[in-house]
């Protein structure tokens, strides 16, 4: 299928609200994001007012806002957090959360439509189980599947040509789409002198003009011209990964690129697609390792495995709209005070609500602000204030032991 993606139906009662807070982590694994990561090194690009002008978010410098700019430079400040054992530990924590409070986590249930009863108000969802179809039926749905995959492909037809609908939709658009590159290494971050922070490496200090030459190529002629790579090792964060896997590291690189280059092969058949299309692949990933070997030439030889995503890797793995990874594009118009009031957490449609960061800004602290709102906006109780004051006590219980 197309979409790949879980839509989870969370029903909490107010009076469990308190309950599923203290017991976040009690009796279980320590929370993963308890210990903080190193402190980036000083940037790849020492000036300052060229720091100004780069990429940040998917989103060139002229496009965006100082506040998007200055919430994802305060976030790097206070640390960047890395859950220890891998992204798959926020899943393995917060389902027994879930079960705690009554509800119920399904995986391959594909979300095919969400469900309306004769007043047009959303009554659950239709997923599908193998070769059945199944309904769930709940008073609330929460979708964090994004703007575009929810009212473009999960509202039923009459639902998506609706003015409230249509005038979301409008407001804003897919965000760059981004190229994935998987490296395995031989040897320990020790031996390899790999560091647990990020680099954003760029060619350009003008960002705004490198990406707008680059994104306008022709997609043979644009691998040689690539204005920005986003480079970072997770096994080198992770304190858990050299038990895991011993004598082993790995490499992340991310890096821009037009949906237009490879959506001619978005019909076939994922990891079937044909020769042209692995080709083009391949350019990008040994781009990439032409790269790493001159950022860290101590890694010459000791590249055991790379694998490349496409737009389209992302767009059936993870339901990502024309493969924008970041959701909505968050440019200026998306920034926009009118836009911003106009999408939030509850939908044009009663009972159907939105969460993650098409909702708030993008990126992994953005979907759970997106969270935080939603779950606001459902229980009518303002739950920033409730985790303030969840914070006061436990500072002062860790003080009297």
């Amino acid at each position: 299928m197309w979409l790949s993606l879980v839509l989870l139906l969370v029903l909490l009662l107010l009076a469990g609200v308190r309950r599923v807070y203290l017991g976040l982590f009690a009796g279980r694994s320590p929370n993963p994001f308890s210990q903080d990561v190193k402190r980036p090194p000083a940037p790849l690009v020492t000036d300052k007012e060229a720091r100004k002008r780069v990429l940040k978010q998917g989103v060139t410098p002229s496009r965006t806002t100082f506040s998007m700019h200055a919430l994802l430079v305060n976030h790097y400040l206070q640390g960047a957090f890395y859950p220890r054992g891998g992204s798959s530990e926020i899943a393995f924590h917060i389902i027994p959360v879930i079960k705690q409070a009554g509800g119920a986590v399904l995986t391959k249930a594909t979300v095919q439509t969400v469900l309306l009863d004769s007043a047009g108000k959303a009554c659950g969802v239709r997923v599908k189980k193998g070769q059945e179809l199944m309904d769930i039926y709940c008073p609330t749905v929460v979708s964090n599947a994004g703007l575009f995959n929810t009212y473009e492909h999960l509202l039923p037809e009459s639902a998506r040509c609706l003015s409230g609908v249509q005038q979301q939709l409008q407001m804003v658009r897919p965000g760059l789409s981004m190229f994935s590159v998987f490296i395995c290494l031989r040897g320990t971050k020790e031996e390899l002198g790999l560091q647990s922070t990020n680099y954003y490496v760029y060619f350009d200090i003008n960002m705004d003009k490198a990406m707008e030459r680059y994104i306008s190529m022709p997609r043979e002629k644009a691998v040689e011209h690539i204005p920005l790579y986003f480079v970072a090792s997770p096994s080198s964060k992770d304190p858990t990964w050299p038990g895991r896997f011993p004598d082993r590291s790995t490499l992340t690189v991310l890096i821009p690129t037009a949906y237009e280059w490879f959506e001619e092969w978005q019909e076939e058949p994922q990891g079937k697609r044909s020769h042209d299309y692995e080709t083009l692949k391949s350019s990008f990933v040994e781009a990439s390792i032409s790269m790493i070997l001159r950022l860290f030439p101590q890694l010459e030889g000791k590249v055991e495995s790379a694998t490349g995503g496409s737009p389209l890797t992302n767009q059936f793995f993870l339901a990502a709209t024309r493969g924008a990874t970041y959701g909505a594009d968050h440019d200026l118009d998306r920034l926009h005070p009118y836009v911003m009031a106009s999408i939030r957490a509850q939908s044009p449609i009663p009972n159907l609500y939105l969460s993650g960061q098409d909702i708030f800004t993008c990126g992994l602290m953005g979907a759970l602000q997106g969270a935080l709102l939603c779950s606001s906006a459902i229980l009518k109780r303002n739950l920033y204030s409730d985790l303030k004051d969840l914070g006061s006590r436990v500072r002062a219980q860790k003080k009297i032991m």
